[in-house]
């Protein structure tokens, strides 16, 4: 299936999807007028980068999970280590920026709270 297509499909943007396939997320074949082609497995992949991305991982990592899933197809049965060790990296690094953001929010209530006062 061309670009167009998959876009249609997956909802996402030729854009994003020129993107992924250049960050070796996906791969296409060229065709004969040098157009992308395709395979229909792609639509899958390209819902699992979804996936990653909306869990706040970035491409890299989402591109070093899925060359694991490709080593081990049945992740759920035995997931590599290091997909463990990533969600783990990251979710710390969750925590942390609840943790700054709580943090603002009291301050900001602090201050919005001594200003209505002084009215």
């Amino acid at each position: 299936m061309r670009i167009g297509e998959l876009s249609k499909r997956t909802g996402v943007s030729e854009r994003s999807l020129r993107h992924y396939e250049e960050k070796g997320l996906l791969t296409s074949k060229r065709l004969a007028n040098d157009y992308r082609d395709f395979d229909e497995t792609t639509i899958e992949q390209v819902k699992l980068i979804q996936m990653y991305l909306q869990l706040g991982l970035n491409l890299e990592e989402t591109a070093r999970i899925l060359r694991c899933l490709e080593i081990e197809p049945h992740l759920h049965d035995n997931p590599c280590s290091s997909i463990i060790t990533l969600y783990e990296d990251k979710l710390a690094e969750v925590k942390k920026q609840i943790s700054l953001l709580s943090h603002i929010e009291a301050n900001l209530q602090k201050h919005i709270t001594l200003l209505k006062e002084r009215n």
